[in-house]
């Protein structure tokens, strides 16, 4: 990041007291105050609950000059656009408006409440989708189809089992305008899209989960290792 960009956000930070009217926690959220560049980035402060693995970072993004707060729920990270603007005192504003309710409702999506789908899927009736185990190949069912999670581009999680240890999981999304499933493998942080489980209605992939599901989880494991060393 350029000098003159970080003096500039600097000053606008001082000017509106930004670090000095963060509170030590909001909505249960750890509050980590940070305000210093990484990379192409000026990183303000961290909300983060590590024992139901989400978190949140705002930020300034320097190649498009804008003003971001990016979510994680899980392994899964995504920018929240509404609060994309270029005016800092905006984006404070922005902030102070609904950074609570953001929290309020993170909190209630690990919760299992809150969560909207495309009901003619009638995932909360499925009965393969109660049957998945807790944990399997030593990853941990983190969203299951009974409580699906909104992320970004029209996606939703449907699965998710994670190793949190190993900084690895798998997904599986549908998207409300292709109308398809497809997966997706995270190794050591990178994603990997996966085309075995792409499929159209729910009997297609349940086929494609029982075949393919646990030798997927190995292959995870196996890659995640393999990186470590």
């Amino acid at each position: 990041m350029k000098d003159d960009t970080i003096n500039k956000i600097a000053a606008q930070v001082d000017a509106l007291h930004f670090a000095e009217d963060l509170p030590d926690a909001l909505e249960g959220f750890a509050v980590k105050k940070i305000f210093a560049p990484a990379d192409d980035k000026f990183i303000f402060y961290t909300c983060a609950d590590d024992e139901i693995h989400c978190a949140l970072t705002t930020y300034f993004h320097e190649e498009t000059a804008e003003f971001k707060v990016r979510q994680r729920i899980g392994l899964t990270e995504f920018c929240l656009t509404k609060f994309f603007t270029e005016d800092f005192a905006h984006f404070k504003e922005l902030l102070d408006a609904e950074l609570a309710d953001v929290l309020k409702n993170l909190r209630g999506i690990r919760g299992g409440t809150g969560n909207r789908f495309l009901r003619k899927l009638k995932l909360d009736e499925w009965a393969y989708g109660q049957s998945l185990p807790a944990t399997l190949e030593g990853f941990k069912l983190f969203i299951s189809p009974a409580a699906p999670v909104e992320v970004t581009n029209g996606s939703v999680i449907v699965i998710n089992y994670a190793d949190f240890a190993l900084n690895s999981d798998f997904v599986l999304y549908r998207n409300i305008y292709t109308d398809e499933f497809s997966g997706e493998r995270r190794v050591d942080g990178a994603p990997q899209v996966v085309y075995s489980f792409d499929a159209a209605t729910r009997d297609e992939l349940e086929d494609k989960l029982k075949a393919h599901l646990i030798d997927e989880l190995r292959e995870i494991r196996r890659l995640a290792r393999s990186d470590s060393h």
